[in-house]
């Protein structure tokens, strides 16, 4: 049994210092904290080291060295750790050649994967924890406390079946050895079928312009057990080669192309003086309350416009019937599944969490620091339904 004494002396100094204003009273009571940890580490080896000596008759005190240790929480402990003759005591009690604790290390690492950068977790550490860290090992130590973001990355998705996923991608500046390239981060999105809830399934480094990245996405999906036939309708917009590996991928879906996207190409091509026009008539294409709707005010749309801005509307009309397929569900999901929202919102927490970062680190690196972001998001929506976008929406895209 461990006790606590205090003498009287020793609290009169205490308490005077703790008079103080503003943050005295809390430096007061740490610096304390910090004697009282450091005589009990100090206690623990000493009596630690007295059981190795009864253990050998032979064997006795050989003085003191001195050690550093970082504790979460209290921050650098200089130690005398009490040596033997004969070199036999190892102290069980601290990490073996490690001047921080494991907790104080995954501290660092889960600050670095929230968004700072290295150059702000080492300054945030050394002054709240005297302990300073270089970029290379912060690196190490998201390397040794990332296991469970990469098992994520990779769990298996037998237990539930997805009936919508959304698909979209983001760039970032990756280091590949001495050359810092522009890669992009394919994300997918997905719905579950039995409560409606979100969740991100798969992040990917490549070029999200090239059909075959995202053919190999969609068979890393079905590798870790997908059902890929509960799959009803996938969310995207046009970029080149997704929409023919979607439907190559998901026998069962369909395509929905975003209509923000799709709203803001078509605008591109009209005069300024006359978007506020087009898209007020735009919007009675993608607002209507039934599709029958929706397609008798396009035919009226394009009456009006086809002549004068033929490639607005030449937009809107090769993709009418995939901008208009969500009418096909349940109008609870039309807010929902008419864009890719969603997925920009996850887009705009990836960017703004690298913000601080001019460049993110290695490919590996990156890939644990968007799987944080994207863990961290899913417990978010834990409470939120598809059905209430209003939750999960971001402005940037509605």
């Amino acid at each position: 049994m461990i006790s606590i004494s205090v003498d009287v002396s020793q609290a009169k100094s205490f308490l005077a210092r703790g008079r103080g204003e503003g943050g005295e009273q809390a430096r007061a009571l740490m610096d304390w904290a910090r004697r009282f940890v450091k005589d009990g580490i100090e206690s623990l080896l000493r009596a630690e080291l007295s059981i190795v000596l009864e253990r050998d008759d032979g064997n006795t005190r050989n003085g003191f060295r001195t050690r550093t240790l970082a504790l979460s929480g209290i921050g650098d402990l200089v130690l005398s750790v009490p040596r033997d003759r004969k070199g036999a005591y190892r102290t069980a009690l601290l990490p073996f050649r490690k001047r921080r604790t494991a907790e104080l290390e995954e501290l660092a690492a889960e600050m670095f994967l929230a968004g700072m950068s290295t150059r702000d977790v080492s300054r945030a550490v050394e002054r709240h924890f005297g302990s300073k860290f270089d970029s290379k090992e912060i690196s190490r130590m998201v390397a040794a406390t990332s296991s469970e973001l990469d098992a994520w990355r990779e769990r298996d998705l037998r237990a539930t079946k997805y009936k919508f996923l959304y698909l979209d991608g983001a760039n970032f500046s990756v280091r590949r050895g001495k050359i810092v390239e522009r890669l992009a981060f394919l994300c997918v999105i997905g719905v579950r079928a039995d409560d409606e809830k979100m969740e991100v399934l798969s992040i990917e480094v490549g070029d999200r312009e090239q059909k075959a990245l995202w053919e190999e996405l969609f068979q890393g999906l079905a590798r870790r057990g997908m059902d890929m036939d509960a799959v009803e309708l996938g969310i995207m917009d046009g970029l080149a080669g997704l929409e023919s590996a979607f439907c190559a991928a998901f026998p069962n879906g369909r395509t929905q192309r975003c209509q923000v996207h799709a709203k803001r190409n078509a605008l591109k091509r009209v005069s300024v003086r006359a978007r506020d026009a087009f898209k007020a008539d735009l919007d009675l294409v993608f607002y209507a309350k039934t599709e029958a709707s929706a397609r008798s005010s396009f035919v009226e749309l394009a009456a009006k416009w086809k002549k004068k801005y033929p490639g607005a509307v030449g937009v809107v009309e090769r993709d009418l019937d995939s901008l208009l397929r969500f009418y096909a569900w349940e109008e609870r999901y039309w807010a929902s599944l008419r864009t890719t929202n969603p997925i920009e919102r996850v887009n705009k927490e990836f960017k703004r969490r690298t913000k601080a970062m001019e460049i993110t680190g290695g490919e590996t690196t990156t890939h644990r620091l968007l799987a944080y972001v994207a863990l961290t998001m899913n417990l978010g929506w834990r409470k939120y339904a598809l059905s209430a976008p209003k939750n999960f929406y971001t402005l940037k895209a509605a």
